[in-house]
């Protein structure tokens, strides 16, 4: 009789546990079926929209302040635009809302946007530290564990999940700034550029994320920051060089990392923003639609009595570069067109 009783409380138990599993398995396979896939995002202010702390001032958090964000939503919010940016299209063709920047993740409303993922990109950062007090790819991923640890984010949401990686070009103009001899050390700098974006990337595939994209260079000699000594008529042929250096290190890791559990895409953005350097409805593609009025300035400057020292276009739409290294909104609709095919097929869980 006492060992009927325990073999029935055994047989019970047994039976809880072991149906449990095929629930949960199933949840994640209906999950990875249904639209209920995550974006979570790393990197700099291609892919910010939010992260960038208000209180550090106009001069460095320029995205707070007008004119920024004067097409979507007509007013600042952290985005380096007039309007949306790279992660916004994305999670449009995952049909998801754009996720919550981390550093809003308790603001009210921040738990319906969650439910999409989590933004942790933050402008100026790179990925070794760049002398901007941000936080660096590698610590970007710390706060993406964090979230997991504390039970915002499960297993099911990371493996049915996508990932973006910004990477545009601060490191290199980070080296720029402190190293005069720069052109002689940036193949070993580039090495150890990649062997780092490498363990950054792996360790992405290794809490669970399924697919990971990851921009290459877009075209940096091209932007206004380099073509304002030229009247905005001309590229800057040294940086195309490095820069298409840059890019062919990173198809070669992507192969690489290909082998592995996760998915990787090298996202060519370079390829997409060139294009639109021939489309006429760019006007004056290397020419911004924002810019200082003196020399070392920026877009939504002011003076010490709070008077503007930039002007801004009348319609922003007809402009390539917003300001002296950020697309304009229309610009990054106009890339994503040339990048939706290859982000939707995949993105195909």
């Amino acid at each position: 009789m006492a060992f009927s009783i325990v073999f029935l409380i055994f047989s019970s138990v047994f039976l809880l546990l072991t149906s449990k599993l095929p629930l949960e398995a199933d949840g994640c396979a209906q999950q990875q079926r249904g639209n209920h896939s995550k974006l979570f995002v790393f990197g700099d202010s291609y892919a910010d929209t939010g992260n960038l702390g208000q209180r550090l001032g106009r001069n460095i958090a320029r995205s707070w302040f007008p004119p920024y964000g004067m097409s979507f939503p007509r007013k600042p919010t952290g985005r380096f635009s007039d309007g949306r940016v790279l992660t916004d299209f994305i999670a449009s063709s995952m049909r998801i809302g754009s996720p919550v920047p981390y550093r809003m993740r308790r603001a009210p409303g921040a738990g319906r946007l969650a439910s999409h993922g989590m933004n942790f990109a933050v402008a100026g950062s790179g990925v070794f530290d760049t002398g901007n007090f941000q936080r660096n790819l590698e610590l970007q991923i710390d706060q993406f564990e964090s979230q997991i640890d504390a039970g915002v984010f499960s297993g099911c949401d990371v493996r049915a999940s996508a990932a973006l990686v910004a990477v545009s070009g601060n490191d290199y103009l980070h080296l720029a700034q402190r190293d005069p001899h720069y052109l002689l050390h940036l193949d070993r700098f580039m090495s150890s550029l990649f062997a780092e974006l490498k363990r950054d990337l792996k360790r992405l595939e290794l809490i669970g994320v399924a697919k990971v994209m990851v921009t290459n260079l877009h075209p940096v000699g091209c932007t206004p920051y380099y073509t304002r000594p030229t009247n905005y008529t001309r590229c800057s042929a040294d940086v195309s060089s490095a820069v298409a250096e840059h890019n062919r290190r990173l198809g070669e890791l992507m192969s690489e990392l290909g082998s592995g559990a996760a998915s990787f895409l090298g996202l060519d953005v370079h390829g997409a923003i060139s294009s639109l350097l021939l489309q006429e409805k760019f006007g004056r593609p290397l020419a911004p639609c924002c810019e200082s009025r003196g020399e070392g300035g920026s877009c939504g400057q002011v003076d010490e009595e709070g008077k503007e020292v930039y002007r801004v276009c009348g319609q922003p739409e007809e402009h390539l570069y917003w300001d002296a290294v950020h697309p304009t909104q229309a610009a990054w609709a106009a890339a994503f067109e040339f990048l939706r095919s290859p982000v939707q097929n995949f993105l195909r869980f």
